[in-house]
């Protein structure tokens, strides 16, 4: 519900099968039906996906909020006055076309995109309906049915290696005895692989699907293994669980030292070093900064910030020249290569001596 004096905004996304680009999505739109002074007047908020019948609900539009490249491109083809692109995840999409602005969900990749040439600002991470951190962990840990007495890790089964035996490895390698939930999405190949592989390395494991089973799990978790990148993230700062990375993307290295250093998550340097920072994160200490961290980013607030940014986009209350791409005065494209030499090597290692190292800890941990 809006004011005569605010600007139409509409919500633009695909593809419309992702349950968490749709919860995005619809956390904006009540973030934009909130009533201000009147109440008796329709939202001006439009969750819809990208199809070719989706220009005509546009073109009476102020600003879109883009949830892709793709739909943001649209949206400038379809000549609305401004254009948000907001990245949901703990990554940098590049827009294809001209965007007003860059909505992100951490401080970190707004340097990233401003190295792009990019205007950006921080919204923060947005839960989905329902996301929040569970006050009773224990009791919905007793009632989920598993050893409550241990840590939990959800395991998002997609952000391991086609084959997954190297990760397994690591997993029944970490100290702690953990319960771990794999989480398989949709895929029913996946599932069909871990029935088959994860026997083997004695952990106490268990597997969900996206459905009624998924939101329980992530909130009983204490902590997330997956993608620096992918929706388990944001998914595990909105339920206030511990955030652990696999080996970062090359072009996720920057973001993924600027996340350690603030505390929100552990990132693997090298998949033979896994277990070393599942162990770290594991750590009550750490379970607890990790946590302080992700509840200071606010995930339950974050439609609120992003639609209020939007607002003052639409008003004309910030810089309205669209985000080219161009260099802002001198931009370096390579480092030097002094300071290359000088810089810490990361993700990186000797891989086949440490997985030989950690196949004979293995054996002797299983008695073999």
């Amino acid at each position: 519900m809006t004011t005569r004096d605010e600007p139409s905004i509409v919500v633009l996304f695909e593809p419309a099968d992702d349950p968490d680009l749709r919860g995005v999505a619809a956390a904006l739109e009540r973030a934009l039906a909130t009533p201000d002074e009147v109440d008796d007047e329709p939202s001006s908020a439009i969750a819809l996906p990208v199809p070719d019948r989706a220009s005509a609900r546009l073109e009476p539009a102020d600003v879109v909020i883009a949830l892709d490249a793709a739909s943001a491109a649209r949206a400038r083809a379809s000549g609305v006055r401004r254009v948000v692109l907001l990245v949901p995840r703990l990554e940098l999409e590049a827009p294809a076309d001209d965007v007003d602005l860059v909505l992100v969900t951490h401080e970190a990749l707004v340097e990233e995109a401003q190295r792009l040439g990019l205007r950006a600002r921080s919204c923060g991470p947005i839960a989905r309906d329902e996301w929040t951190p569970s006050l009773e962990r224990a009791a919905l840990k007793a009632e989920l049915g598993l050893d409550a007495g241990v840590p939990w890790v959800v395991v998002r089964a997609a952000a391991l290696a086609d084959d997954p035996a190297a990760a397994l490895v690591q997993l029944a390698l970490v100290r702690e005895r953990c319960v771990w939930l794999f989480d398989v999405g949709a895929d029913a190949e996946l599932a069909r692989t871990l029935r088959r592989r994860v026997p083997g390395y004695a952990l106490d494991a268990v597997m969900f699907a996206d459905g009624s089973e998924a939101l329980p799990c992530y909130r009983a978790a204490d902590a997330v293994l997956g993608a620096l990148h992918g929706p388990e993230m944001i998914r595990a700062l909105s339920v206030g669980a511990s955030l652990i990375a696999v080996p970062t993307r090359a072009e996720d290295v920057r973001v993924a030292d600027a996340l350690e250093a603030a505390g929100v998550a552990s990132v693997a340097d090298t998949p033979a070093m896994l277990a070393v920072a599942i162990d770290a994160a594991l750590e009550p200490r750490a379970l607890a900064r990790a946590r302080e961290a992700g509840a200071h980013l606010d995930a339950a607030h974050g439609a609120e910030r992003a639609v209020s940014i939007a607002k003052k986009l639409g008003r004309g209350e910030l810089e309205a020249s669209a985000a080219s791409g161009l260099p802002r005065g001198i931009e370096r494209l390579s480092e030097p290569e002094a300071e290359k030499a000088a810089g810490r090597p990361r993700r990186s290692g000797d891989l086949d001596a440490s997985v030989d190292e950690e196949l004979a800890a293995l054996r002797k941990k299983l008695g073999l």
